[in-house]
């Protein structure tokens, strides 16, 4: 009686076949998943800010009242933010980004997310106390390629995002604004 000897497993052009096919699958795969991981810090950065600048407004606006005059600066004091950033805190501003360097007229707040909250000093609300507001401009990762999205806080309380917005005529206001939001809100509702 002879006793036939199985050979189990894989051969070699087996093995690299199946190290193939997910090679393939982690090519399409894990940009993805880093993509979404981003998005999704983007998105909470910029809920936060959005959160963080109509809660500013609220406060200011119960223990001062409001009026046509008051700007970006008067909110700043209500606000959660680590520092004032510096000019070189946007390399990346000629790139088509919606934030103009910082500087003395376009002041910059380092947030402790990690984005950077910039608005025009010259800027208020101006004009109708219903429709105008004034713009603050978000950074969410602090370097720009991501994009940016403009929040606008008007006088009547309403919040709205830069996609959703037009953009006051006030004298100071002369920071460009986006009209579309980023695609890390596109599903921000």
């Amino acid at each position: 009686m002879s006793i036939l000897k199985s050979n189990s497993g894989f051969t070699l052009a087996e093995l690299l076949i199946a190290l193939a096919i997910l090679g393939v699958i982690a090519t399409f795969t894990i940009p993805k998943i880093l993509s979404s991981s981003a998005n999704g810090q983007n998105t909470a950065i910029a809920k936060e800010a959005a959160s963080m600048i109509a809660g500013a407004y609220s406060t200011y606006t119960l223990n001062n009242g409001s009026a046509t005059t008051v700007g970006p600066s008067a909110l700043t004091q209500y606000m959660n933010y680590v520092s004032a950033a510096v000019a070189t805190d946007l390399a990346d501003a000629t790139s088509g980004l919606n934030l103009a360097a910082c500087s003395a007229t376009f002041a910059c707040l380092r947030l402790h997310n990690g984005g950077i909250l910039q608005y025009d000093t010259a800027e208020t609300f101006g004009g109708s106390t219903s429709t105008h507001a004034i713009a603050f401009n978000l950074d969410p990762d602090g370097t720009g390629p991501l994009g940016a999205i403009t929040f606008w806080q008007y006088y009547n309380g309403r919040f709205t995002t830069g996609g959703q917005a037009l953009t006051p005529t006030n004298a100071g206001d002369t920071m460009t604004t986006t009209t579309t939001d980023p695609s890390y809100l596109s599903t921000w509702n």
